[in-house]
């Protein structure tokens, strides 16, 4: 009687650990899964803000540069088109 006992609760026992193992890995790939969202969104806004810095450096650059080389923009009146 003892041994079957012993054999019941040693199988709810088991049973027990494997769910709370799988819930815990559940949860886990969840956690996982919105950190990787969010994650990937940071990244693009990162990029995008780097992109963002990026044009405006080479708009001063290029402005400190024509500034160097005494070049100007040139007035309406100088500008020709050409269809």
């Amino acid at each position: 009687m003892y041994k079957s006992f012993l054999a019941v609760v040693l199988i709810i026992l088991s049973v027990f650990i494997y769910l709370w193992q799988q819930n815990t890995s559940t949860r886990f790939a969840y956690k996982i899964s919105s950190l990787r969202a969010e994650y990937d969104k940071i990244n693009s806004e990162n990029k995008s803000l780097q992109m963002k810095i990026n044009s405006i450096l080479a708009l001063d650059k290029m402005h400190k540069i024509a500034e160097e080389r005494n070049l100007f923009k040139p007035d309406e009146n100088s500008i020709v088109y050409i269809d």
